[in-house]
């Protein structure tokens, strides 16, 4: 019975020695073999290094691993976790984790005993003297870690920090190699080595951030000793740097209701970036404008918005592809205010405003017409007040003496008023008056015309009478003569 048992207990022992078992550190895995030394490397004080030792059952039957094991002792060396925890059964090709970390601040050689059932190896690591690393502003780091921080810039800029290496040991340091990688990082001036640091002495080195593009960056510092090498991270992350606030231009100092002017929009300095978006614009009429009334501004085809692109290096912006873009002031009196929409970051507020003040009415053209019976006066133009409306007439004969002892006046406010309230052409009209006359109406010559709105009195002087020829047509109070009506 005692033989029966001590074979039981030798099961488990045979069992764990089939375990192998292997160094992880990182992307690398190095087997090891039971007994065997593995020397994890050379390291600066303070510099943390973890790694895993990997159990693999290779049988064919279950591995036991009791709950104090793994065990590992030995100053520098500790174990973090063990994936999957123990008490645990390893099954045929699977395997048991053992997390572990080095640490240590004092240079020395340290051993530690790594044991896991029948299976043991020994740890060994090297502490040497290195430099210790700090940066300037604007980098931050590494203080207790390993990484130096360059913040966030925009990508077309180059930000440079300053590194010192300060040497606390009491024995002389040299460097033998200081090397930058990773894209966007680089040495702003080349380190000539080796550099040789007296107890307590100090040496400084430029490293520089110079981003390509809106992204986050990750780069490597390696300071290089003749025994080890220290390896700092360089982070850094660039965004798309901001637009310059764009400028909006017109090709008139003198903007008025009436007109057609061109936009144009320039930046202050080239673009660092491609940039694309839109010119909007909206229409703000003045208080007393009829609610009724319908602004007529816009761009082509009466487009409140126009879309821009600027490429980078260019100062121009190209509005629907052309430098510039016209756009037409309408009639009514108000404030245009233009904004600048898109996705970029811009550096200011580009918002412009050109203000429509209320004139006078403004005569496009006129025409007078004396058919048997009729003197018909045609009248086209706008308001941007929207408050036409007394009118008056003076007659000339065609040798230029007044008919009549005074002018004939008419007040058409309220006829204004209806015609504003459902036109969709906002200030613009286009007015018949017809005087029924006994009479030659081939005497009459000329006429002055006289309109009012809130703002003046606008004049129209001789308007020459066109005699009928037979050729003039009346329709829908539109009267068409040949030639042309002129003024």
């Amino acid at each position: 019975m005692i033989r029966f048992a001590a074979l039981l207990l030798l099961a488990p022992i045979a069992a764990q020695a089939q375990l192998q078992l292997a160094i992880v550190n990182g992307s690398q895995k190095a087997p090891v073999s039971s007994g065997q030394t593995v020397s994890i490397g050379a390291f600066a004080p303070g510099t943390t290094n973890n790694f895993v030792i990997q159990a693999t059952n290779n049988t064919t039957a279950p591995v036991p691993i009791p709950a104090d094991s793994p065990s590992l002792s030995g100053a520098g060396f500790s174990i973090t976790s063990v994936s999957p925890p123990t008490p645990v059964t390893i099954a045929p090709g699977s395997s048991l984790n053992t997390f572990v970390q080095f640490s240590a601040t004092a240079p020395a050689a340290y051993s530690a005993s790594f044991s896991l059932g029948s299976n043991s190896i020994v740890l060994v690591a090297t502490v040497q003297a290195a430099a210790a690393l700090t940066s300037s502003s604007p980098c931050t780091g590494p203080g207790n870690g390993t990484t130096i921080t360059f913040g966030n810039i925009p990508f077309s800029q180059t930000v440079t920090c300053t590194l010192t290496l300060l040497s606390q040991s009491a024995q002389p340091l040299t460097i033998s190699s200081v090397s930058v990688s990773g894209q966007g990082f680089l040495l702003a001036q080349p380190v000539s080595t080796p550099v040789n640091l007296a107890p307590g002495g100090a040496s400084q080195l430029q490293v520089s951030f110079s981003p390509n593009a809106a992204q986050i960056y990750s780069g490597a510092l390696t300071i290089g000793y003749p025994a080890l090498s220290q390896t700092y991270t360089l982070n850094g992350t660039a965004y798309d740097p901001p637009l310059p606030t764009p400028i909006l231009e017109f090709d008139t100092a003198n903007p008025q209701s009436g007109q057609q002017i061109t936009l144009t929009m320039a930046l202050p300095v080239p673009s660092a970036i491609p940039a694309s978006g839109s010119v909007n614009m909206a229409f703000t009429p003045n208080p007393e404008t009829p609610a009724a009334a319908t602004a007529d501004v816009g761009f082509a085809n009466g487009a409140k918005s126009v879309n821009f692109t600027i490429q980078p290096g260019s100062t121009q912006a190209m509005l629907n592809g052309q430098t510039g873009a016209v756009f037409s002031t309408g009639t009514t009196a108000g404030t245009i205010t233009f904004t600048v929409s898109t996705a970029a970051q811009l550096t200011g507020d580009p918002t412009t405003s050109i203000t429509l003040a209320p004139i006078p009415i403004s005569i496009d053209n006129a025409a007078a017409t004396a058919i048997a019976g009729d003197l018909n006066i045609q009248i086209w133009g706008f308001d941007n007040t929207y408050s036409a409306g007394p009118m008056s007439f003076t007659f000339y004969d065609a040798a230029g003496n007044s008919i009549g002892s005074a002018p004939v006046s008419a007040n058409f406010t309220s006829n204004f008023a209806n015609y504003f309230s459902t036109s969709t052409d906002g200030g613009s009209f286009e007015i018949l008056v017809t005087f029924p006359i006994t009479g030659n109406a081939a005497e009459v010559g000329s006429v002055n015309v006289q309109m009012t709105n809130s703002i003046a009195t606008t004049n129209i002087t001789g308007l020459a009478f066109l005699n009928d020829t037979g050729t003039c047509v009346l329709v829908n109070n539109v009267l068409t003569c040949p030639p042309a009506p002129s003024q």
